[in-house]
């Protein structure tokens, strides 16, 4: 069978138009750094890349939503403990005016618990990232207010209870709060130092009457922040597990899709080198004017 010059010109003119496709996808692929720059270059791999993207999407949203937990888990728990350092100072309070002639500075001692009101009632509205922590899922709605005579202190009338939990996986959703209800019994313990002071104040004081109930009151408060301690364990072990996830997926990522740069310098040498060749031998069978078309 007779091979024509037409036929060899056109073979030539295919493998050389090969050879610089090639190298323009190696000088691509430098140039990004991606090996797979379109779902063409490598079906199997665009298909795992998609997978590993979204899985790495996921996991970045699930690692955000663990440190937002992780902060208001630590705040609950720091705040219930100073919440809980004040009525230690509110006991003290108490068991001074019981081994005092208290009757004699009453005024004193009304004064100093109702600083400790004040100094409670801040804490129970202390705020995470713009969220009270003590508002239930009422967040935005500082839970507890302050008579303007000082004489109560109420809650918000949405209610203190409700749980936020915090999308940690698929399926998979975790506690993050203390409310206000469990943490701080409503508005129980702000009623026992109102009706403290204002025993102080009338004279009708007495350390049976207090004691008891503000150590119980206390008891309580620990308790919520040993709890709202443990949520905080929880979450930095989740923090932790994610960020090693994520690192996994991250470096399984780079594998599929980033260019080996030494192999593909390697590949664009040896490409370049055999175009050269190509039009070199080609010099010799077909036309001179073709081939100087074709550099």
């Amino acid at each position: 069978m007779r091979i024509t010059e037409g036929t060899i010109a056109s073979n030539y003119l295919f493998n050389v138009g090969k050879t610089r496709d090639r190298i323009v996808q190696l000088q691509s692929q430098l140039a990004s750094t991606k090996r797979v720059l379109r779902a063409s270059d490598d079906p199997q791999a665009a298909d795992t890349i998609l997978r590993l993207t979204e899985s790495l999407r996921k996991q970045e949203q699930y690692a955000a939503n663990a440190a937002e937990g992780l902060g208001m888990a630590d705040t609950t728990a720091v705040t219930l403990g100073q919440f809980a350092d004040v009525l230690v100072s509110l006991k003290e309070l108490a068991v001074n005016a019981e081994n005092s002639r208290y009757d004699t500075d009453r005024t004193t001692f009304a004064e100093r618990a109702d600083q400790l009101l004040s100094e409670l009632f801040d804490i129970g509205n202390t705020r995470f990232n713009g969220k009270f922590i003590f508002g239930g899922t009422q967040t935005t709605v500082p839970p507890y207010t302050m008579a303007a005579d000082r004489s109560a202190v109420t809650a918000n009338p949405a209610g203190l209870d409700g749980i936020v939990r915090v999308q940690l996986g698929d399926g998979i959703a975790h506690p993050s709060n203390v409310n206000g209800e469990d943490g701080l019994q409503g508005t129980a313990i702000y009623d026992l130092v109102v009706e403290l002071r204002d025993a102080f104040a009338g004279g009708t004081f007495t350390g049976a009457a207090f004691g008891d109930r503000i150590d119980a009151a206390l008891d309580h408060v620990l308790n919520q922040a040993s709890y709202a301690a443990s949520l905080s364990e929880h979450f930095q072990a989740v923090t932790d597990n994610l960020d090693e996830q994520q690192l996994q997926l991250q470096q399984y990522l780079s594998l599929v899709q980033d260019t080996d740069i030494a192999e593909a310098t390697m590949k664009l040498k040896h490409e370049e080198i055999m175009l050269d060749a190509a039009l070199n031998t080609g010099g010799r069978i077909i036309p001179k004017s073709l081939l100087d078309f074709l550099r």
